[in-house]
């Protein structure tokens, strides 16, 4: 486990913890990233909502126009006609609309992708002030590309992602790095002791988080989950003793590591895949 934790490599000039040790690194720049529902639209659904919206607002202004000539004509009883008339086709035309699209939707699924990665980055943008504060530099090691989906839940990996930075942060000092990884695993990836809860012969996700902090808090880090921790009192150690239960809820497995050369702490959030497609529809507002 403390293998795959610190990512030990021939080559660790080029591991994830390397990276953490240098204080020269540049912080990498976060891009603008797209909300999870609305992660694969195509472009030709985009642009037809885009047509709807205005053909709508042509409609809404033939209606207010019509109903303000209602008095304009000599002959009163055509003009109430008339902007009957008008409204009724009008209502029938926003009604079809409606309709045709609301076809396109459900005819027109779309795979759910990427989205360990994209909540991930929701979560870090919430932080974002905090990181600011204290200057904090973000690693993105490596967001794996076509990460597959987890059987958990939105909201809980929110929860998930948003709780472990809420732990990680005060205890990063200031001028500090906190680094991510993404990336799949087989049971055979897996250590020993994260077995026991996992599924034999599955696939499995690992959400990498590793921080700097201070030199007490990692000789205190690692007595915060499995064994008695003199500690779990503390708020930071509550904190990730939920996300413990919530993962161990989802048959995943949480593990926790310190650096023993230097003050880097190392979570490993390991999640199961979902088998089943995933998929949504996209939203006509």
């Amino acid at each position: 486990m403390e293998k795959n934790l610190l990512f030990e490599t021939d080559q660790d000039r080029d591991s994830f913890i390397s990276h953490l040790k240098k204080g020269d690194t540049k912080t990498s720049e976060p891009k603008e990233v797209p909300p999870v529902d609305g992660q694969n639209q195509p472009s030709w659904f985009v642009l037809l909502v885009d047509l709807a919206h205005r053909i709508r607002e042509s409609l809404d202004t033939i209606k207010a126009l019509t109903n303000m000539s209602r008095d304009k004509f000599a002959d009163m009883k055509f003009g109430d006609y008339f902007c009957k008339t008008i409204a009724e086709d009008v209502d029938k035309t926003d009604s079809m609309l409606n309709c045709f699209f609301e076809y396109l939707k459900v005819n027109s699924p779309l795979e759910r992708k990427n989205t360990v990665n994209l909540i991930l980055e929701e979560a870090l943008k919430n932080q974002e002030g905090h990181f600011k504060e204290k200057k904090i530099k973000i690693f993105r090691k490596q967001y794996e590309k076509d990460l597959p989906e987890t059987s958990v839940h939105e909201e809980q990996l929110r929860y998930m992602f948003n709780s472990i930075l809420r732990y990680a942060i005060p205890l990063i000092p200031p001028n500090g790095s906190i680094g991510f990884m993404t990336k799949t695993m087989s049971d055979q990836d897996v250590a020993e002791e994260a077995r026991a809860g996992l599924k034999k012969e599955g696939k499995y996700i690992e959400i990498l988080f590793g921080f700097t902090c201070q030199e007490k808090s990692t000789k205190q880090v690692e007595t915060l989950l499995g064994t008695p921790a003199i500690h779990r009192e503390e708020t930071n150690g509550f904190i990730l003793r939920l996300v413990e239960e919530l993962v161990q809820k989802n048959r995943g497995f949480l593990k926790i590591k310190a650096d023993e050369e230097k003050p880097i702490t190392l979570i490993s959030l390991i999640l199961p895949i979902e088998r089943r497609k995933q998929i949504y529809f996209q939203s006509t507002d």
